[in-house]
Order: structure tokens, then C-alpha cells, then sequence
């Protein structure tokens, strides 16, 4: 009887062990992280190409220029929620800086200088952000027409 027992017992562990090794449960891959339009656009930027009504004005690769100034242009975007730009005139505006929740904009505020803000804008300037931002590149166009660039629309392809 008491060998019974001991074999019932054995019998039992083996069938609630499941009898082998079990297939290893994978590890689930953790999803990549997304990172904001805000925090790629945290740079310092320069031009590398623009145009007015899709007309280039300035490649940063080229020697014949129609606007040399844009060789000094720089969008500093470095510091949360503040900016510096400067113009392609060589003018310096500070102001503040905000990226639309959809990622879709950007819209520099406040700015001016000794000498008042960028002509034309009140203070203000949105771009249309075309393209995701990547590590080195972002792409912007102003969504209305700029008074120091001919009354154009300005598309900047920009580089850090």
C-alpha cells in the first residue's frame, strides 16, 4: 500500500510539471521610443538651401549666390521655448518659440532687437514644417509672404 502511495505520488509531480522542458516564453521587444518634432528641432540650425516662390536664392554649395546672406542665417532652437535668429541681413532677433502638438509648426514669437522686429512681422513668424526633422536636417516653409524676401514665400532647407 505504501509503495502505491509513493508511485500515485510520482505520478502526480510528473503530470503537474508538465513532464519536460518547456518552450522558453521570448522576451517581448520593446517598441522604439518616439521622439517629438519638439525635441528634434532642439538644435542650432543654418541654411543650406532657400527659396523665395521656388526660386533658389542660396545653396550653401554653390559660389554664385543671389543672396550670399544666407551663408551667416541661423535658427538657434537650442534652448526649450527660446530662439535666436538671425537673418540673412545680418540682423539678431530673440524671441520665444513654440512647436504645434501635431508637429506640423512652428511659430517664433516675441521676436525683435534694438532696432524692433523683422520687417513686416510684428514680432511673429510661422513655417510649415515639411518633413519629419531628422539629426542633421529640417525643412520649413513660411506660411505667409516675407517682406525682407521680396514679398515671397521663403522655403529654408536647413542644416545643424
Amino acid at each position: 500500500m505504501k509503495q502505491f502511495f509513493v508511485l500515485l505520488f510520482a505520478i502526480s509531480v510528473m503530470a503537474c510539471s508538465g513532464g519536460g522542458d518547456p518552450t522558453p516564453t521570448p522576451t517581448p521587444t520593446p517598441p522604439t521610443p518616439t521622439v517629438s518634432v519638439a525635441t528634434l528641432v532642439k538644435k542650432v540650425w543654418s541654411a543650406s538651401s532657400v527659396q523665395w516662390d521656388g526660386v533658389t536664392k542660396y545653396d550653401k554649395s554653390s559660389t554664385s549666390n543671389v543672396v550670399q546672406g544666407y551663408s551667416q542665417y541661423k535658427l538657434d532652437l537650442s534652448t526649450a521655448g527660446s530662439v535666436t535668429l538671425t537673418e540673412f541681413d545680418g540682423k539678431i532677433f530673440t524671441g520665444t518659440y513654440t512647436v504645434a502638438t501635431d508637429g506640423n509648426s512652428l511659430t517664433l514669437s516675441g521676436l525683435t532687437s534694438a532696432e524692433g522686429a523683422p520687417t513686416g512681422t510684428g514680432g511673429t513668424i510661422i513655417y510649415s514644417i515639411l518633413s519629419t526633422p531628422t539629426a542633421t536636417g529640417l525643412s520649413l516653409q513660411q506660411s505667409t509672404a516675407y517682406v525682407k524676401a521680396s514679398s515671397a514665400i521663403v522655403k529654408l532647407a536647413l542644416v545643424n
